[in-house]
């Protein structure tokens, strides 16, 4: 990657989204890695930095080892419409000199849709275990002191006599009422989502109306470690 560049670059706000633009090409960059880089070895490329000056594009050969390689653009570009003619000219260029299939860079708004797509879905995010240990545990007494007729074990007894049945009756409604607005706030979000998967839309559901925890639909899953 380049460690620096001048903050004025026309170019830099819109590098993340022109790399993941172009790797969806990977065959069109492993064209600028060949001709303009040099590494005829390379068996695959990906774009990882561009700016106004050129772009740097990690090329792999088949061995496995990686090299960095910096491609320059003829001229300097002074304005974001000036990348794509530019990427297309030289995709030509590098397809014409090495004789591979025409392979242009898709147009802005079909990548667009592309990752839009992708960023969809929602896993489903649980808590963890001991969380729902405890509250299937919490329902059960719950559930205890306020339907199971007397008499109890002593502890039960002594909880429905300091706070009353009456008591334990409605705290099971309430838990009732907010998981079920849970399960609906659930349904509104995947549904602005997206969400195409039948079974991520069951788990967060059915998940919602019983344990509740919809808050997890804005926390990022916690990948286990390998």
């Amino acid at each position: 990657m380049r460690t620096s560049r001048p903050q004025t670059d026309p170019i830099t706000p819109h590098a993340e989204r022109l790399v993941s633009y172009m790797n969806t090409r990977p065959e069109t960059i492993l064209g600028y890695a060949k001709y303009f880089g040099n590494s005829n070895d390379a068996v695959s490329a990906r774009m990882t930095d561009i700016d106004s000056n050129g772009f740097v594009v990690i090329a792999k050969n088949a061995d496995g080892v990686e090299s960095e390689v910096h491609v320059v653009f003829k001229e300097r570009l002074n304005d974001y419409q000036q990348v794509r003619p530019v990427l297309v000219e030289m995709a030509r260029e590098a397809e014409t000199a090495l004789n591979l299939p025409s392979t242009r860079p898709p147009t802005i708004s079909s990548v667009s849709s592309s990752a839009q797509a992708s960023s969809l879905h929602t896993p489903f995010n649980p808590p963890q275990l001991p969380i729902y240990i405890f509250l299937f545990l919490a329902y059960c007494f719950f559930y205890l002191n306020a339907y199971s007729p007397s008499p109890m074990p002593g502890y039960i007894e002594s909880f429905r006599l300091m706070f009353g049945q009456l008591t334990f009756h409605y705290i099971l409604i309430g838990i009732t009422i907010v998981h079920v607005f849970e399960a609906l706030l659930v349904v509104v979000v995947l549904t602005r989502r997206g969400e195409r998967d039948v079974m991520t839309w069951i788990l967060w559901v059915v998940n919602s109306l019983i344990f509740g925890h919809s808050w997890r639909l804005w926390t990022a899953k916690k990948e286990k470690a390998m």
